[in-house]
């Protein structure tokens, strides 16, 4: 194969990542953007590479280890991806040596990966948002992903055909990670409200047939967070900030952590109980 011909062939694979929307679409960017400003196609040495790259120090600064594990689960997901949808490109036996290698490739240990107190709204704050939004259609999916504790691409995703009313409320099916399905509750309120906006007809925030575009509804939410309050959110900090706010509300761990489709108990314990020692209660037993 000439050199021209590979260039495409990389190229086309270059593309082929990118073309999955998910919740690591910007991870899988990153690292397709590294192969590609360091010229290194789809293979081992670029892999290997890569890692590196993530494990560099950089201006005397180096990743966490919560963003590296996402860059790295991103890129093993993608390229797993690949394999599936581009078997030709790849022979059994390189599949297989791409495969052992990326479990060779192990997520960073980290002791808490509790959300920071910060990085949460209250109550009070999220209708600071939504009342100061001048973008009603953004306003109202604020409103929404806060009352649900949906993720934003469940929240798009979401279908008028799993909505049904019962007992003066309405329920939403829905499909979140690893294709579990799990049941929110919803207002009859809301939803009328959503519905008279949108007019949907699949989908409940529909757009000219379509659903909305996950990293614009994302990045709008961000631009009014830091203009009305001040603070660097995103669209998960609604999903955080439901999390925490009816934890602290009902002490309902498990029954929390079945409504937000966490795979255990154990997860939603770590990320929503603050259980760290303080600098103060450290100080308290110092002679």
């Amino acid at each position: 194969m000439n050199q021209i011909s590979t260039i495409q062939q990389t190229e086309e694979l270059y593309t082929l990542m990118l073309q999955e929307q998910d919740s690591y679409s910007d991870d899988a960017r990153y690292f397709v953007d590294f192969l590609s400003s360091h010229q290194l196609g789809v293979t081992l040495h670029g892999l290997q590479l890569y890692v590196d790259h993530l494990n560099a120090v950089v201006d005397g600064r180096r990743l966490s280890a919560s963003t590296f594990n996402k860059r790295l689960q991103g890129a093993k997901k993608r390229l797993r991806y690949l394999f599936r949808i581009s078997p030709d490109n790849f022979s059994v036996l390189n599949r297989y040596r791409f495969e052992e290698a990326l479990k060779g490739f192990k997520p960073k240990k980290i002791n808490s990966i509790s959300v920071p107190e910060e990085n949460m709204l209250t109550p009070n704050e999220v209708q600071l948002l939504i009342n100061g939004m001048e973008d009603k259609t953004v306003a109202i999916m604020v409103e929404f992903l806060y009352a649900t504790g949906l993720r934003i691409s469940e929240a798009l995703g979401a279908l008028l055909s799993n909505l049904r009313y019962s007992n003066s409320k309405y329920i939403l099916t829905v499909i979140g990670k690893g294709s579990k399905e799990r049941r929110v509750f919803v207002s009859q309120e809301l939803i009328r409200r959503i519905q008279g906006r949108f007019g949907g007809v699949q989908y409940l925030f529909e757009h000219q047939g379509k659903p909305y575009n996950r990293i614009s509804i994302s990045q709008r939410i961000a631009t009014q967070g830091k203009i009305i309050l001040g603070k660097k959110i995103s669209a998960h900090t609604l999903r955080h900030s439901f999390a925490t706010n009816t934890l602290e509300r009902t002490g309902n761990l498990k029954g929390v952590s079945k409504y937000l489709g966490h795979s255990s108990v154990s997860t939603t314990a770590n990320l929503y109980i603050h259980s760290e020692l303080s600098w103060d209660e450290l100080q308290s037993g110092n002679i």
